[in-house]
Formats: C-alpha cells, structure tokens, sequence
C-alpha cells in the first residue's frame, strides 16, 4: 500500500506532437524537483498527439506492451494471481530476469 509520503513508481507515455499538455516539462520536473518520484520509462512517440497514446491504432504495439513489462517489474510474480491464458513470460518473470541482466 502506498501511502502520502511514498510515491508509486511512474512510467510516462507522450505524444510528442501534444498541443495540451507539455510532457517534457513534467519530466524534467520529477526528474529535477521530485526526488521520491521514481520514473521506470519516459517515452515520448514524437509523431503522437495528446490521446494518441491511448486510442491510436498501434497503441498495442507501440505502449500497452511496456505498460505490461514495468508493471511485472514493479510488482512480487508470486503475490499476483495472473489469469490461466497467461504464459510464464508474461507472468514476468522473464521480464524481470531479462531486465536485471
């Protein structure tokens, strides 16, 4: 459980092209400014704009799959119950072996 003075690590997914909000400058602000944030990724797909991260068509390819390597990163393998049609790679540990080298 997280509480006020702990932060949950973040992963950030932005839209280069995003007329709303300017991610860079949230970046170098946790980066620089927050020093109990942890930031797993930063990824910046210059060609997206504000919700492509979410709705563009290679969203799939280009951002849910690395959603999914840092959240098994982030968490215990043995304390999730992954659905059945999961296979052991996606359960993480793979990831968590392939990512600690």
């Amino acid at each position: 459980m997280w509480y006020n003075s702990q932060m949950p690590p973040i992963s950030l997914f932005i839209g280069g092209q995003d007329k709303l909000v300017d991610g860079q400058k949230l970046v170098d602000r946790l980066r620089d400014t927050e020093s109990h944030v942890t930031l797993l990724r930063t990824q910046i797909d210059e060609d997206y704009e504000h919700l492509d991260c979410i709705w563009s068509l290679d969203c799939i390819d280009r951002i849910a799959r690395n959603i999914c390597i840092d959240i098994w990163t982030t968490v215990g393998v043995d304390d999730v119950i992954a659905p059945e049609c999961c296979t052991n790679d996606e359960r993480g540990s793979k990831m968590k072996k392939d990512i600690a080298g």
